[in-house]
């Protein structure tokens, strides 16, 4: 699978860069770039691109995709705003921002949260009728205020049964389960609630072997 594959070998790369402390787990950006081809999202809103694991995985995704994406994203600390340029390949296609009030009259698919500390009330405006949301790892303050702000939303923490790399950044525990994240789709279509239902069920399936190998 090529999205399997993408996102193992950015993990790892960005896995051996400073800041790799913060950045999204392997399992994560391949969730990610599924809900990339499966829903064929063009606009791409990151709140916090860290240093930058994201937001280059994706854009090498869409560049062998041959698929056109816009890309925006906030940051302003300033090692991470270095570090972007550094690490992200496509550095220039990113629109980049250091806050989200900045950002005028645009409306994304795909609205990822990752280290955004700021009200998320905000997001609204930058919402379609069927934007999707992924928080990154499990941010469950902020999972239950985008449900408060859209109460026709459907949702799922997704997991996995992988375990960590001796690379990864959790110090080489290679015991603790990789790390996923919530997905949130705010007004679902009937094929985002088909996808939803896949993966409460799988997320139900992946929780119960968790327990018995406890």
């Amino acid at each position: 699978m090529k999205e399997k594959v993408l996102a193992a070998q950015n993990y790892k790369r960005f896995c051996e860069l400073d800041g790799s402390e913060y950045i999204a787990s392997e399992f994560a950006l391949e969730t990610l770039l599924k809900i990339f081809k499966i829903f064929k999202v063009n606009s791409i809103l990151e709140l916090g691109l860290g240093i930058g694991s994201i937001s280059d995985t994706v854009l090498k995704y869409s560049k062998k995709e041959c698929v056109k994406i816009n890309y925006v994203g906030t940051e302003k600390n300033e090692f991470c705003l270095d570090a972007l340029q550094k690490n992200v390949l496509d550095y220039k296609q990113i629109e980049l921002y250091s806050e989200l009030n900045q950002i005028k009259s645009k409306k994304f698919d795909l609205i990822i949260i990752d280290g955004y500390d700021d009200t998320l009330k905000e997001i609204v405006a930058f919402c379609k009728k069927n934007t999707i949301v992924f928080i990154e790892g499990d941010r469950k303050g902020q999972t239950e205020i985008i449900r408060q702000i859209f109460p026709k939303n459907r949702y799922v923490n997704v997991i996995t049964l992988n375990k960590t790399k001796p690379y990864s950044h959790s110090g080489g525990n290679t015991s603790h389960y990789v790390g996923g994240g919530q997905l949130i789709f705010i007004e679902p279509t009937l094929k985002m609630e088909l996808f939803w239902f896949q993966q409460k069920a799988a997320t139900f399936i992946k929780n119960k072997v968790r327990i018995y190998y406890r």
